[in-house]
C-alpha cells in the first residue's frame, strides 16, 4: 500500500495548526522550487573518493613539474577545442603545442606499496604495484600482521628513492630486491591499455647486497648514481647505467660497541665533487669522495659531535662553503668547510716545508670540515629544508645569509637564520652567526607535540606551482609560491606557505600558517554531514549574513567528518583539502549541521557538545552536563527560530539542540542566537575568551540502554531516539515527555529518521532490517529485508518516495517505498559503512566507513537513461550503415562499424563475405585479410583476435577464424603482438581449439582415401562387360514417353474411346526411335487382333522354356 499522508505540522504545544495560506519561508521555497516533481533514482555512480593514501614511512615531492598519464590515458584528447569557434581561431589552436600533461606529485608508503598522490588535488592517483584500480577497491593489505612470516610479503616496498628526472624509481622490497621502474608515462612505464595498470618493472637489479634490511636511499643530483643504507652501517653507492656497485663503505665501531645503523644520506650539490655524507644512529657523520681511492674504506671527514642520531644534513652557501646537521639530540650544528695542504702525522699545518718534488706532481690537500656553532633548540629534529630563495621575497634577509626550516617532536614548524660574518683580516674566511628564529608556525594550526609531532619536513618549488592561497585571485590556477609539506604522526599532510599573507608578529617573526591538509589516513570514520550552503534573506530579500557568515555561503562544497580521533575534519569536495577543528580532548563520535548551514555540533567520548562557527571555525559554545559519553546530538531543522536570541531563546522560543549519552539520559539544550554567537566569536578571537556554555531547558531518561541516535522532526516538534533495547521513542520537543514507543525490531536500533515530506519514520537496526513507521496509527507499514548484516545508516531521498540504507556488510542499498524493492545496490566499501548523508538537491551522496574510505556518489540515472537511449538510436543508424555497406560490397566501412559498434556476430559475416567475395574474383582471400590487419591498431588486433577466439570454439566457423588469424600474425611482427597486454593470453587460448581443428580434417582427409578406392573397385569389376554392353546397345532402340493424345489408350496403345486412333506409319527401320504405343508396321484392327495373338503365343513359350 502506498503511504501518502500529509504533513501537518504541530505548534509547540503538539497542537495541530489549522492550514491557513501563510507566506511560503525559505525552505518551502526551495522545496517548492527543487523537489515539486520528483523522480525515482534508479542508479548511482562514484564522483570522487578519498582512500588512504600515505601510511606512515618515507614520502618524497618531484623535483619538476610532476610526472605524465598518473590518472591513465584520458578519453578526451581533444578537451578545450570549441568546434563552432572561426576558422581563425582554429588554425591558430592547431599551431598551438599540445600542452603536457603534467601532475605535480608525491610519492607516500602505504600497505607495502607506494601511492601516487596528486599535490594539486590531494587525492590517491595510482599505485605502484597496483595502478589505479588500487584506488577504486583497497585490500586489506595493511591489517596484515608483519611478525607472522606467512603472511609477510615478500615483494613489499620497504625503501624507496626518486631521481632527479621524476622518471627512474628505485625501490627495495622485503626480500631486499632492487627494482628500476619507468615513470615517464609511455607505453613501457605502465600496463593496461589506457595505462591504468600497474607500473612495468624496466629493470632488476638484484639484491642490494646488505645484510640486514635498508633503511635509507638518495640519488644524486645528476641522476647516474644512488646510495643505499642499511640497518648494519654499511653504505653502498651503485651506477644506474650498468646497474653494479661502485663503492661500498664500511661503519667503524662506535662507542657503544658495534655497528650503528644508518639514517640519513645526502649528497652534496655540487656535481663536480661526488661527496657523500653518512649520518648514522650513534652520531657521527662521515662524509666519503667517491673520485678518490681511499685504502680500507675511511671517511674523507669525520664529525663526532652529537650524541643521538643524525636525521638531517645540507649543504649551504653559494659555494657550498657551509654544512648544517642536526639530529634528535636536539641541536643544530654548523661546520665551515675549507681546504688545507695534507701534513704528515705529527706536523700542524701551519709548519709548511718545502721538499723538492718530481716535475708534475701537486701539493696534496685535503678537505677540512670545522664546526662553528650549535644551537640548542630543545626539541628533536625529525626534518630539515634549506631555503635558498627566501631573501628574494623577505627584504630583511641578505642572499648569503643560510635560512632553515626545521620540523620535530614538538610538532610546530620554525624557520632559522644565520648570518654571513666577514673578518676584517683577510687571512681569516668568513663565518656565520648564531641561529636565530625569525619565523613559527601559528599555535592553532600548529600539530603539537601531545600527538606525536612531525615527522618530516619538505619543500616545493616555484616549478611545481601548488600554492593555492592565492588561486581564486589568479583565476582558478595555482600560484609559484614556495611552500613547506609538513607530515605529521598522524599522517597528514599540511602546507605551508613561506610568502604572501603570512603576518609578522610583535617579536618581528613570521605566523606560518597552513594553508591546506592532506589527509593520508582517516582511521575509521564515524559519522559525516554535507554542510549545505544556502543564501539567507529576510522578508526584505536582504541578506541576514554577517561579514562572517557570508564566508560559508561563499565557501566550496565542504564535508563534516568524525574520524576515529580528537579533531573533527572539513573536507572540500573534489580536492579533499582539509581544515581541521581541533577543541574535544577525546575521540569525537557524532555530530551534526544546522539547516542554514552556519554551525556545526559535536560532541564525544570527553563527555562534552561543542557548537562551531563554520565561518571562522571557531568553538562558540560549550554544553557539559553528561556523565559519561555523548554518542548522539542533533540541531533543530527549522531555519528562522536561529535568528532568535536573547530572553526568547532562553526560554526554548529559538533553535535548540538535543544530545543522548551513554548514561541514558537526553538532553536539550537552549541555543543563544546568531547574533550573539557572531559577537562572541569576534570576541573571542580578539581577546581569546572561552567559548559560551549552554544551558539544559529540559532532560529525560529516555532508555534502558545505550541511545544510539536521536533525531528531530522537520518541524521541530517531535524527537525520536533509538536505542540498544530495540526500541524507537517519539517524545515531545517542548517537554520532552514520551509520546509513543515503537516496538517491532529483534535487534538494537542504529538510527531513526523523520521523512521530511510524509508524516512517517524510518529506522535501521541490526537485525538486518529497515522499517517505516506510520506517525499517524504508529504502526510499521513496511519492514525492507536484504542486507546481509547490520542496517546502520537510513535516508529519505527522491521526496520521500525512496530510501538509502548502509550497512555492516559494506553496501549501500536503494529501496522504493511503493514496490518495497530494492532498486539497486551501491558496492563502494570493504567494511562497515558507519556515516551516510545526502546533500539538498538529493542528487548528491556521501558514504563514510570503517575502511576510512569517503566516498562521493552522483545521482546517475537521467544520464544513464539518456545514454541508453543515445546508444539505442546510434546503434539503429549504425546498424543501418552496416546493411548499407554490405549491400553495395563495401567491406572495409562495413567491418570498421562492425568492429566499432563492437558486434562479433555482424563481423563474422563482413569476414565471410569479404574472403568469398575475393575467391569469386579470383583473388586470394589471405591477401585481403592482410591488408586490413596491417591497418589495424593494437587494440583492435587484440579486439579481433578475441572474436576469433570465439569463433574457434565451432567447426563451422573455425575456417574463417584460423584464416584471420594466419593473416594477422603473417602481417604483424611477433615482437609487437607478444609486448601487447592480453594478446598472448587470447593466442594460448584459440591453441587448444585449433589443434582439435586440424585432427579433424586430418581424419577426414584420410578417410576420403577409403572413397578412392571404393570407386577404383567399382572401375575395375565393368571392365569384363564392356563389348556385351556395346552389343547390347547396338540392338536396342532409345524409348521415349508417348506423345499426347485426346483419348485413353490401352494396354497396346490403341484408343479404345473419343476420336480416331493416332498411329502414324512409318518406315522399318533399325535406327528410328520409338515412342510407347507406337509401331513399327502399319495395321488394322485384325492386325492388331493377330499381333495380340502372337504375342500371348511368344508368352506361352517363353514360360514353356522358363
Amino acid at each position: 500500500m502506498a503511504i501518502v499522508h500529509e504533513y501537518v505540522p504541530d505548534d509547540d504545544d503538539g497542537n495541530d495548526i489549522v492550514a491557513t495560506a501563510p507566506d511560503l519561508s525559505q525552505e518551502d521555497e526551495f522545496n517548492k522550487n527543487n523537489m515539486s516533481a520528483p523522480t525515482l533514482s534508479k542508479s548511482w555512480k562514484v564522483q570522487s573518493s578519498h582512500v588512504p593514501s600515505y601510511a606512515g614511512g618515507k614520502i618524497i615531492l618531484c623535483r619538476g613539474k610532476g610526472a605524465r598519464h598518473i590518472y591513465g590515458l584520458k578519453s578526451d584528447d581533444d578537451e578545450g577545442r570549441n568546434i563552432n569557434d572561426d576558422d581563425d581561431d582554429d588554425n591558430e589552436k592547431r599551431n598551438e603545442k599540445p600542452k603536457e600533461d603534467l601532475t605535480p606529485f608525491l610519492l607516500a608508503q602505504c600497505g607495502g606499496d607506494l601511492s601516487f598522490i596528486d599535490a594539486l588535488r590531494g587525492t590517491k592517483a595510482r599505485t605502484v604495484r597496483n595502478g589505479c584500480q588500487s584506488v577504486d577497491m583497497d585490500g586489506d593489505d595493511d591489517n596484515v600482521d608483519d611478525d607472522d612470516d606467512e603472511n609477510l610479503d615478500k615483494d613489499a616496498i620497504t625503501c624507496f628513492a626518486l631521481a632527479p628526472n621524476d622518471v627512474d624509481l628505485i625501490t627495495c622490497t622485503q626480500s631486499s630486491i632492487l627494482r628500476q621502474y619507468d615513470l615517464s608515462g609511455s607505453a613501457e612505464s605502465y600496463g593496461g591499455e589506457e595505462r591504468t595498470g600497474p607500473c612495468k618493472v624496466k629493470r632488476v637489479l638484484g639484491r642490494s647486497g646488505h645484510d640486514l634490511p635498508v633503511t635509507v636511499m638518495s640519488f644524486h643530483r645528476s641522476g647516474v648514481f644512488f646510495a643505499t643504507g642499511s640497518v648494519e652501517g654499511s653504505v653502498r653507492v651503485w651506477d644506474l647505467r650498468g646497474g653494479y656497485i661502485t663503492h661500498s663503505f664500511r661503519p667503524g665501531i662506535s662507542a657503544r660497541g658495534g655497528a650503528s645503523a644508518v639514517t640519513a644520506l645526502e649528497w652534496c650539490p655540487d656535481t663536480e665533487n661526488l661527496h657523500l655524507a653518512v649520518g648514522r644512529e650513534d652520531g657521527t657523520v662521515r662524509v666519503h669522495d667517491l673520485r678518490i681511492e681511499e685504502k680500507g674504506g675511511d671517511a674523507m671527514v669525520g664529525m663526532h659531535d652529537h650524541v643521538s642520531a643524525v636525521t638531517c644534513m645540507a649543504w649551504a652557501g653559494k659555494r657550498h662553503e657551509w654544512f648544517v646537521t642536526a639530529g634528535r639530540d636536539a641541536v643544530i650544528n654548523t661546520w665551515s668547510i675549507h681546504e688545507e695542504e695534507a701534513s704528515r702525522k705529527g706536523e700542524t699545518p701551519k709548519k709548511k716545508k718545502k721538499k723538492k718534488t718530481e716535475k708534475g706532481k701537486e701539493t696534496k690537500r685535503k678537505i677540512v670540515y670545522k664546526r662553528i656553532r650549535t644551537l640548542p633548540i630543545y626539541e628533536q629534529i625529525e626534518g630539515m629544508c634549506l631555503l635558498q630563495n627566501y631573501h628574494t621575497s623577505h627584504p630583511s634577509v641578505e642572499q648569503h645569509d643560510v635560512v632553515l626550516a626545521t620540523a620535530g617532536s614538538k610538532g610546530v614548524v620554525r624557520l632559522w637564520k644565520a648570518k654571513r660574518i666577514e673578518s676584517d683580516n683577510p687571512d681569516q674566511r668568513p663565518t656565520l652567526s648564531n641561529l636565530t628564529c625569525i619565523g613559527e608556525q601559528l599555535p592553532k594550526t600548529a600539530f603539537g607535540e601531545e600527538r606525536g609531532g612531525y615527522m618530516s619536513l619538505l619543500l616545493t618549488s616555484h616549478r611545481h606551482r601548488l600554492g593555492q592561497r592565492d588561486a581564486k585571485d589568479n583565476g582558478g590556477i595555482p600560484s609559484s609560491t614556495e611552500e613547506l609539506i609538513a607530515v605529521d604522526a598522524e599522517h597528514n599532510i599540511s602546507f605551508l606557505p613561506l610568502i604572501g599573507m603570512n603576518k609578522i608578529s610583535a617579536d618581528n617573526k613570521e605566523s606560518l600558517d597552513v594553508d591546506r591538509t592532506i589527509i593520508g589516513h582517516n582511521d575509521e570514520i564515524l559519522d559525516l554531514r554535507i554542510l549545505p550552503t544556502p543564501i539567507a534573506r529576510d522578508s526584505n530579500n536582504e541578506s541576514i549574513y554577517t561579514k562572517q557568515d557570508e564566508s560559508v555561503a561563499c565557501r566550496p562544497q565542504k564535508i563534516a567528518v568524525a574520524t576515529n580521533s580528537a579533531q573533527v575534519r572539513l573536507f572540500e569536495v573534489g580536492s579533499y583539502s582539509c581544515e581541521v577543528l581541533d577543541g574535544h580532548t577525546d575521540t569525537v563520535l557524532a555530530l551534526d549541521v544546522s539547516p542554514c548551514g552556519r554551525y556545526l555540533a559535536t560532541c564525544g567520548k570527553d563527555k562534552t557538545m561543542r557548537l562551531w562557527h563554520l565561518g571562522t571555525n571557531q568553538c562558540v559554545a560549550v554544553a557539559t552536563g553528561h556523565t559519561e559519553a555523548i554518542g548522539a546530538t542533533s540541531l533543530s531543522r527549522k531555519v528562522v527560530r536561529y535568528e532568535v536570541g536573547g530572553k526568547a531563546a532562553k526560554n526554548g522560543g529559538g533553535a535548540f539542540i538535543v544530545t543522548a549519552s551513554k548514561d541514558r539520559t537526553m538532553k536539550r539544550w537552549s541555543f543563544p542566537g546568531s547574533i550573539e554567537l557572531n559577537k562572541h566569536a569576534e570576541t573571542e578571537l580578539a581577546s581569546g575568551k572561552e567559548p559560551l556554555a549552554l544551558s539544559v531547558i529540559g532532560s529525560a531518561r529516555a532508555h534502558e540502554k545505550d541511545i544510539n541516535i536521536v533525531s528531530i522532526a522537520p518541524n521541530d516538534s517531535l524527537i525520536a531516539t533509538g536505542s540498544q533495547d530495540k526500541t524507537v521513542k517519539l517524545w515531545r520537543s517542548k517537554d520532552l515527555t514520551l509520546q509513543v514507543t515503537l516496538k517491532g525490531h529483534k535487534r538494537g536500533v542504529w538510527d531513526c529518521q523523520f521523512s521530511p515530506y510524509d508524516r512517517v519514520l524510518a529506522s535501521s537496526s541490526g537485525d538486518r532490517t529497515v522499517k517505516l513507521w506510520s506517525l499517524g496509527d504508529y504502526s510499521c507499514v513496511r519492514t525492507f529485508q536484504g542486507h546481509a548484516a547490520s542496517a546502520l545508516r537510513v535516508r529519505f531521498l527522491s521526496g520521500g518516495l525512496q530510501l538509502l540504507s548502509s550497512g555492516a556488510d559494506g553496501l549501500v542499498k536503494l529501496w522504493t517505498i511503493r514496490t518495497n524493492e530494492c532498486e539497486t545496490t551501491i558496492d563502494g566499501h570493504t567494511d562497515k559503512v558507519w556515516a551516510l548523508d545526502l546533500a539538498q538537491d538529493g542528487k548528491t551522496l556521501v558514504s563514510g566507513g570503517a575502511d576510512s574510505r569517503i566516498v562521493v556518489w552522483q545521482d546517475s540515472t537521467k544520464e544513464e537513461e539518456d545514454a541508453k537511449r543515445d546508444a539505442e538510436e546510434q546503434n539503429i543508424l549504425m546498424e543501418q550503415q552496416l546493411s548499407n555497406h554490405l549491400r553495395h560490397k563495401e567491406y572495409k566501412q562495413a567491418l570498421e562499424i562492425a568492429l566499432e559498434l563492437d558486434k562479433p556476430r555482424q563481423a563474422l559475416k563482413v569476414f565471410t563475405a569479404l574472403v568469398e567475395n575475393d575467391v569469386t574474383n579470383g583473388n586470394d582471400g589471405l591477401t585481403s585479410l592482410q591488408s586490413h590487419a596491417k591497418a589495424w591498431p593494437i587494440n583492435r588486433t587484440a579486439q579481433v583476435l578475441r572474436y576469433c577466439r570465439d569463433w574457434n570454439t565451432r567447426a563451422r566457423n573455425s575456417h574463417i577464424a584460423l584464416l584471420i588469424i594466419k593473416a594477422i600474425v603473417s602481417s604483424i611482427p611477433v615482437h609487437k603482438l607478444a609486448s601487447a597486454d592480453g594478446i598472448p593470453e587470447i593466442l594460448a587460448g584459440i591453441t587448444p581449439y585449433a589443434e582439435r581443428h586440424f585432427e579433424r580434417i586430418d581424419k577426414l582427409y584420410a578417410s576420403s582415401y577409403l572413397i578412392d578406392f571404393t570407386l577404383l573397385s567399382m572401375g575395375s569389376l565393368s571392365i569384363n562387360h564392356d563389348e556385351d554392353f556395346r552389343a547390347w546397345e547396338a540392338k536396342t532402340k532409345l524409348i521415349l514417353p508417348q506423345k499426347s493424345t485426346d483419348s485413353k489408350l490401352n494396354l497396346t496403345g490403341t484408343a479404345v474411346s473419343g476420336g480416331k486412333s493416332q498411329i502414324a506409319s512409318t518406315n522399318d527401320t533399325d535406327d528410328e526411335v520409338l515412342t510407347i504405343g507406337e509401331s513399327d508396321t502399319s495395321s488394322t484392327g485384325s492386325d492388331i487382333e493377330s499381333d495380340s495373338d502372337s504375342e500371348s503365343d511368344d508368352e506361352a513359350d517363353s514360360s514353356s522354356s522358363s
